[in-house]
């Protein structure tokens, strides 16, 4: 008799089998890893390698405090095939219905089937062997239906898991039949051993039932498989979302979706280029910053090469794993809340001056990076409209999006006098001109001695005779500056090329300003007769330029003379916050010497004044330096209807000792509270507005001077008691 097993020869013996089974499997692996990794029994009946595609989202549009002004989301679009459908489509409609909060019978409806009959040009020979086209009817049926859009994605999941388990209403009555039939073999009573034609007929009874109903499914369930998988299927879709709304949309831009991506990869042997619909279409930029930067913001699709076994991918097959590289962002100097203070401004302003247009330009002088670029349009406002007359019921209106304030050639009228003083104060050879220098104002008319046979006349029957620049310039006297241009004029110069237009030119009216949400026109001097249009050039006409090079005139005298680039874009940075590139503030040279630019801001202060045009833009805790500025319109249009019209400015900075701010509003068109023209002050309570908040919003402090005035009127009462 043998002696009985040791707990150490048991555990040799579990270690040998330990490592026999170890052995074994490992064995195993190798073999199907190494020998045989393609066969379909080892890969649960994997399908061949597929490139799948991922999408990569558009880059972000940031504000200048990091605030999303426009960033991309994916979404679904749900398109049905009525054809596939067929007869399921009230079936599918109940479905769908709760899942996708449409009534039932608009999905029903939607799922119909629509015969047409067009016509289709044939081409063929005919029987004497020309060429000869036929228009021939072809039946077309809708077979791609939108049913819904904007899904999110746990939304079409939803979608796509009940439509997995969607069963038609005769698919469930045999399904419970069948159910049925299994549940009477199982709980029928017991048949005796010894009763054989009894269980026969039993077993025939169950196998025929059988028969019946899986013929009666292997009938019907290709269709409804069919319906499931490809009756109601979805494409992918990038939408750009803006959540402040409207705000600064004409700067931001618009998207369009254009064609199905071609996405590039390299086999062993070549390059291969597919078009995908796996991919959403191409979200392309239309205008605005959208457009200019779309290279940064356009992301590059990542590529997936992946088998799939039994509906699910296989774990560590993937032969090609590259990510989504979604687009750069792109942080612009816009601030938000600035730019809502300028809109709701415009939309106050709109409402009561009811112009054409409105727009709203806030610079940071010593920068030139604008806080806020507003705009604001009438919905019946079309230019090929006649002025004075409504606009018909159900004409197409225009587009309301337009970015005015770059975009719009106007005749600056008064504003353009700073660029007249500026080169009288600097290159009037042999006169010392300073504020207060005098000029002979001529009663408010005067005939120049030659160029222009009509007198010049000041507008709003202002009767100035001997006065001081200051004080013609504060009273925007047109013929001080007809006189100082006629000053200016050298007969022996060639044509263009007078002081006055080389001020003009280094203003930067001449030429576009470069500012990066693009849409900028050519500006220009159209017409040049010699001295007749240095005279009208002098007061603000026969120069065409957008708003924006108004403000930016401004704003370099702000700066001490130096204009600086219109600056809309901070940085292009990755979606983790890194900046790929800074964008740095430009100047663009200097303009008017620094002792120049403090004697313009000295007038730009007087039209301020209690006995200037721009009296009613003072605030209380601001010295305020600016300028009133309006245009008659005197276009055929105008003429032709007899309404007078003008394009009303009012621009200015704040605080005039040290500018923080530059400010500019502007009118197409406006009206009083009489219903007729208003002038350049029209724009004043807008421009309040603006610049009280921004002024709070940046914690500007206030002028020296008008708070020790404070201090003294709040001090006069306590000395009386």
């Amino acid at each position: 008799m043998n002696p009985p097993a040791t707990s150490d020869t048991t555990l040799t013996g579990l270690t040998v089998l330990f490592c026999a089974v170890f052995v074994g499997l490992a064995g195993r692996l190798v073999y199907i890893q190494g020998v045989r990794p393609d066969s379909p029994r080892y890969t649960l009946g994997a399908s061949p390698a597929r490139t799948t595609y991922i999408p990569a989202p558009r880059g972000e549009l940031l504000d200048r405090r990091g605030e999303r002004l426009v960033y991309s989301q994916f979404t679904y679009n749900l398109r049905a095939n009525p054809v596939v459908i067929s007869n399921q489509a009230p079936h599918l409609a109940a479905l769908l219905s709760p899942l996708l909060s449409i009534p039932e019978a608009t999905l029903e409806d939607r799922l119909g089937i629509r015969p047409e009959l067009r016509w289709k040009p044939h081409i063929g020979t005919n029987a004497s062997g020309l060429v000869a086209t036929q228009w021939v009817q072809v039946l077309y049926t809708n077979q791609s239906v939108l049913l819904a859009s904007n899904l999110s994605f746990v939304d079409w999941t939803r979608v796509q898991t009940n439509l997995k388990a969607f069963r038609s209403p005769e698919e469930r009555h045999l399904l419970a039949a069948s159910a049925a039939v299994a549940r009477r073999r199982t709980n029928s009573a017991p048949i005796a051993w010894w009763n054989i034609p009894g269980r026969y007929r039993f077993r025939k009874e169950i196998a025929r039932d059988n028969r019946e109903i899986n013929l009666a499914l292997k009938r019907i369930q290709p269709q409804l498989k069919e319906v499931r998988e490809n009756g109601i299927t979805a494409e992918i879709m990038e939408r750009r979302v803006m959540p402040h709304g409207d705000l600064a949309i004409p700067v931001l831009g618009a998207t369009t979706n254009g064609s199905i991506p071609i996405v590039e990869y390299r086999t062993a042997t070549n390059r291969i280029r597919v078009r995908t619909r796996e991919l959403p279409p191409e979200v392309q930029g239309a205008d605005g910053i959208e457009r200019q930067f779309n290279d940064e913001l356009q992301g590059v699709a990542g590529q997936a090469v992946i088998r799939r076994g039994k509906g699910r991918e296989l774990a560590g097959s993937r032969e090609l794993d590259l990510p989504a590289q979604p687009g750069a962002n792109v942080r612009l100097t816009l601030d938000a809340n600035l730019q809502y203070v300028a809109e709701n401004a415009l939309r106050h302003g709109m409402a009561k001056l009811k112009p054409n247009w409105m727009s709203a330009i806030l610079v940071k002088p010593s920068t030139g990076e604008i806080l806020a670029l507003a705009n604001a349009t009438d919905p019946d406002y079309s230019p090929a409209r006649q002025p004075g007359t409504p606009s018909p019921a159900g004409a197409p209106r225009k587009p309301q999006h337009r970015n005015h304030a770059v975009s719009e050639l106007v005749e600056p009228g008064s504003t353009f006098k700073l660029v007249t003083y500026s080169a009288a104060l600097e290159a009037l050879p042999g006169r010392n001109l300073s504020p207060a220098s005098r000029i002979d104002c001529e009663g408010g008319s005067w005939r120049p001695p030659a160029g222009r046979k009509k007198p010049i006349a000041d507008a709003r029957g202002h009767k100035l005779h001997n006065v001081t620049l200051e004080e013609a310039f504060a009273a925007s006297s047109n013929v001080g500056a007809a006189k100082l241009g006629y000053a200016l004029w050298d007969p022996a110069a060639p044509p263009r090329s007078t002081a006055l237009v080389k001020y003009a030119e280094a203003f930067g009216f001449t030429r576009r300003t470069g500012v990066l949400c693009g849409g900028e026109p050519n500006t220009r001097i159209p017409a040049w007769d010699g001295l007749g249009t240095q005279l009208i050039l002098s007061y603000g006409y026969g120069i065409y330029a957008t708003p924006l090079q108004i403000t930016m005139a401004y704003a370099a005298v702000a700066n001490d003379g130096i204009l600086m680039e219109p600056m809309l874009v901070k940085s292009v940075e990755t979606p983790s916050g890194g900046v790929i590139r800074t964008l740095a503030p430009r100047p663009v040279g200097r303009v008017v010497r620094s002792d120049t630019a403090k004697q313009l801001v000295q007038l730009l202060t007087a039209v301020v004044s209690p006995k200037g045009t721009g009296k009613d833009a003072a605030l209380d805790d601001y010295t305020v330096a600016g300028k009133t500025g309006t245009a008659n319109k005197m276009t055929q249009a105008h003429m032709a209807a007899g309404v007078t019209a003008h394009f009303s400015t009012f621009v200015g900075f704040l605080p005039a000792e040290n500018p923080q701010i530059c400010l500019l509003v502007c009118a197409d068109e406006p009206t009083g509270s009489d219903g007729r023209a208003a002038y350049g002050a029209a724009c004043v309570p807008v421009f309040k507005e603006i610049a009280r908040e921004t002024a709070s919003y940046l914690t500007i402090p206030p002028s020296p001077v008008l708070a020790s005035n404070a201090t003294a009127t709040d001090r006069a009462p306590a000395a009386r008691h």
